[in-house]
């Protein structure tokens, strides 16, 4: 039997190709980040957008998910994380700028741990799930 370099060559490529992609990412990539879906607080601050972009038009805030499908593409991350189930939204209300103490969404794990929150004059927050509780929520 003779020598092929060729024969080398392709079985150092067949192991080092698997090995090399499964070196590829951080370590500090969070689960969003791994499958390209927004994260919690990416999705709440594409709702921001999304409710201004409605109050601009003068239509009223979104009272279910198929309110959003019409507009979904532009308000991707909002719309991925509320049919994901990874926000909550108190549907039909609006941003105000007097709710700066009212919650008008959140990220899901708010709810028992600690999460993103959306206040109703669209700024975002951190809560501990014993702040969360204590919150008052944004009504309509």
């Amino acid at each position: 039997m003779s020598y092929s370099p060729f024969r080398t060559v392709r079985g150092v490529l067949l192991l080092a190709v698997p090995l090399l992609a499964l070196g590829c990412g951080s370590a500090g990539e969070t689960k969003s980040e791994a499958t390209g879906a927004p994260s919690a607080k990416q999705s709440l601050e594409d709702m921001v957008n999304l409710l201004k972009y409605l109050k601009g038009e003068n239509k009223p805030p979104p009272a279910k998910v198929a309110d959003i499908e019409p507009i979904e593409p532009l308000f991707q991350s909002a719309y991925l994380g509320l049919v994901r189930e990874e926000i909550v939204y108190q549907w039909g209300t609006p941003i105000d700028a007097a709710g700066t103490d009212k919650v008008l969404a959140y990220e899901k794990a708010a709810e028992s741990t600690s999460g993103w929150v959306l206040m109703q004059d669209g700024t975002l927050k951190t809560m501990e799930a014993s702040q969360f509780k204590g919150a008052t929520q944004a009504a309509k």
